[in-house]
């Protein structure tokens, strides 16, 4: 399979064609309809802190093509009390024709830094990520999610207050490990513009650990 590189127009045309009657953030893939504004009250699984309420600031799409094929899934960026900061990431699988299956994690920033060429090109190729305390502490191993060593790339739509929007590209990699019986991961992400890279803890959660709060017009 052939994965495509598009402009940022070529890969979101199709949003700023169309007729323009309904927000551009409800144009878009956005499975729980939420706008900048709303709230989400979060039971988080990996912390073990019930009932936590954020605010959604921005909704980032992501889309890859690879040859004929569009895959999307939506990032809701949100804040927490005390300036915490939670990712709630929604993608939808497909089993069988006709069937939705939906994938819903829950995305923990753990690092923000200028690029790093050791990590691009060195560490996150072999396959195998080693997450480490201040003291060089070995805290978790993590390997690539179907042994994948190519990073994938995505363009992304930010949407922020007002249907206010801008273009960026990115390569990710995805990780994983089994801890105490359940599967957790860990995601890596560059910005290609600027080569600023971003990581993520992560675990899989349901719906009946999410509701919601919307506070603007749909």
């Amino acid at each position: 399979m052939n994965e495509q590189r598009l402009t940022p127009w070529e890969a979101f045309k199709d949003l700023f064609s169309g007729p323009r009657e309904q927000s551009l953030v409800l144009r878009v893939y956005n499975p729980f309809a939420l706008k900048p504004a709303d709230f989400v009250i979060v039971d988080d699984v990996l912390n073990g802190i019930p009932k936590t309420q954020y605010q959604v600031t921005e909704v980032d799409v992501y889309r890859r093509s690879i040859d004929a094929q569009t895959f999307e899934f939506v990032d809701y960026i949100l804040q927490g009390p005390q300036d915490s900061w939670l990712t709630l990431r929604v993608s939808e699988n497909a089993p069988l024709p006709g069937q939705t299956e939906r994938t819903i994690l829950l995305l923990f920033p753990d690092y923000e830094g200028e690029y790093d060429e050791d990590m691009h090109k060195n560490v996150l190729p072999s396959g195998v990520l080693e997450v480490k305390n201040d003291a060089g502490e070995l805290i978790a191993r993590y390997e690539r999610i179907h042994g994948l060593k190519e990073p994938y790339r995505a363009d992304v739509l930010v949407i922020g207050p007002d249907d206010a929007s801008r273009h960026e590209s990115c390569e990710y990699w995805d990780f994983g490990r089994k801890e105490n019986e359940r599967e957790e991961f860990y995601f890596v992400e560059m910005n290609t513009e600027n080569g600023v890279i971003r990581t993520w803890r992560a675990a899989e959660t349901s719906e009946n650990e999410l509701s919601f709060l919307r506070r603007t017009a749909s």
